[in-house]
């Protein structure tokens, strides 16, 4: 079935576009009747299967290292990340996350993307 979207990426589990294509992706779901969720990633969604999104990936890797999330700082800038950042002990939005993120992280960095996910483990690595 070809709804017109263009570009689209696929992995094992995850399905990716634009949101331009947000109500045609929400439709096509529906439509076929499968157990996927959209979660924005900014100006990208991602189609997932119910239930599996950063925080539960976490949640099955901590399970498996005998871990609790208290011990665990999570970084995002995005939509996508919320649930991570409440999971964990520490939750950090990246200087250029969206407002909403930031209201709700714990901390924020001084530094975007990459240079903020530095300044963290800087930060960690003095405590």
């Amino acid at each position: 079935m070809t709804q017109n979207v263009s570009p689209i990426s696929q992995g094992q589990v995850l399905v990716a576009t634009w949101q331009p294509y947000f109500d045609v992706v929400k439709q096509t779901i529906k439509k076929m009747g499968l157990e996927a969720e959209i979660i924005l990633n900014k100006r990208a969604i991602m189609i997932l299967p119910k239930g599996v999104n950063k925080k539960t990936g976490l949640e099955v890797a901590l399970t498996q290292f005998q871990l609790s999330p208290e011990l665990v700082a999570g970084i995002g800038d995005a939509e996508n990340d919320r649930d991570l950042l409440l999971y964990c002990g520490l939750g950090v939005a990246v200087a250029n996350a969206l407002s909403d993120l930031k209201a709700m992280a714990d901390w924020q960095t001084q530094a975007p993307r990459g240079q903020g996910v530095q300044e963290l483990i800087e930060w960690c690595l003095q405590c």
